[in-house]
């Protein structure tokens, strides 16, 4: 790495709108090379979710009962024409939305909805007052592959157990601890630094877009009351300021476990926010997620507000407690709830509850 010209944080955050323009570049051919297919710039995508070697068929028509017209396999990328509902009720389910394809329809909660935003790398890392040189990131395109630097034996279990399948996907966060030059492209050394082993991987540079103050600056930050209400039966979440509601979005919380869901209800504080976290659990039920973004902990048990980038069946529970939104959602959140958390170091432990917003849980 050279750090003969290392950017201060204050220089670089002046350069934010120099690297939202860079997501206006025309397609990079050297990028594309390394992908599976060459994805449209700012197109509406979808990533196809599920286990590793799953498919799903595409459907004829909007609905589970169409013919089949082929199978798309976890990690399959599709360009999404529309979204519509299904022509043919199913009743089994809540959620009846379907994503058109060009080769048939989908069940939307089988789809990661994704765009491909390629970045210009940085060749340098900002350093702050006392010298530390990183920065966030979010991976801006619908999957990437990963280098990882050590042994796939010591790595933590999402790298280990995917025999080789592992990638990074869209709207993940990451920290960057360096910087290298390979045949020519500009590579970060990414890592996790709250909640996870010490994984480092390097990846392709245009695949991660810089994280600036500006665009997780506090929404709000002096209302002193403000509420979020999670309804269980409704799979909701109400961002209340008084009794005037600020925002709105559907949610997938806790599953059902012997008639209880596994999201307590109640009335907590918040008591810890984090830019990215690394969630997993042993035991019964076992998950190993990296680059969990925008995540609010808000209960003593884990239960937390976050990303998830590994379905799209939202207004479904089927988390082990926490509450799901898609990113941009959970984003708003994490930004509007209090406390304020600072972008450096990107984590705060609260220490004084009364300056905390509450978030009430309700069964109905």
């Amino acid at each position: 790495m050279d750090i003969n010209k290392n950017l201060t944080r204050r220089e670089f955050l002046k350069l934010g709108g120099l690297t939202a323009g860079a997501l206006m570049l025309p397609w990079h051919k050297a990028f594309a090379a390394d992908l599976p297919q060459e994805w449209a710039v700012g197109a509406n995508l979808g990533r196809v979710t599920g286990e590793y070697r799953s498919y799903i068929p595409l459907k004829t028509e909007p609905n589970v009962n169409a013919p089949d017209t082929t199978l798309v396999w976890r990690d399959d990328i599709l360009e999404i024409k529309q979204e519509v509902v299904a022509n043919q009720l199913d009743f089994t389910r809540y959620k009846q939305r379907w994503y058109e394809t060009s080769e048939g329809f989908i069940l939307s909660k089988h789809v990661q909805p994704v765009k491909n935003l390629p970045n210009q790398p940085l060749q340098t890392l900002p350093v702050d007052d006392q010298g530390n040189s990183g920065l966030w990131v979010e991976i801006t395109v619908p999957k990437v592959d990963f280098s990882l630097e050590g042994s796939w034996s010591q790595a933590s279990s999402w790298i280990r157990d995917s025999d080789g399948l592992a990638k990074l996907y869209y709207s993940q966060v990451y920290w960057v601890r360096d910087i290298r030059q390979v045949n020519g492209n500009t590579e970060y050394l990414l890592s996790e630094r709250y909640g996870a082993l010490p994984d480092s991987f390097w990846v392709d540079a245009r695949a991660c877009r810089p994280i600036t103050k500006e665009e997780v600056a506090p929404i709000h930050p002096d209302v002193g009351d403000k509420k979020v209400l999670i309804n269980l039966e409704y799979q909701t979440l109400h961002c209340l300021e008084g009794n005037r509601e600020v925002y709105f979005c559907e949610v997938s919380t806790g599953w059902k476990r012997e008639e209880k869901y596994l999201t307590p209800p109640g009335s907590t504080p918040v008591w810890r926010k984090l830019v990215s976290l690394h969630m997993s659990a042993g035991g019964v039920y076992q998950y190993d997620l990296p680059g969990v973004a925008w995540t609010t902990i808000f209960h003593s048990d884990g239960q937390a507000i976050h990303t998830a980038y590994w379905h799209n069946d939202f207004t479904n529970p089927l988390t082990h407690g926490c509450i799901n939104c898609l990113p941009h959602d959970a984003k708003w959140i994490y930004r509007w709830i209090n406390p304020v958390v600072d972008l450096y170091p990107g984590e705060l432990t609260v220490s004084n509850s009364s300056q905390s917003t509450f978030v009430q849980v309700v069964e109905s």
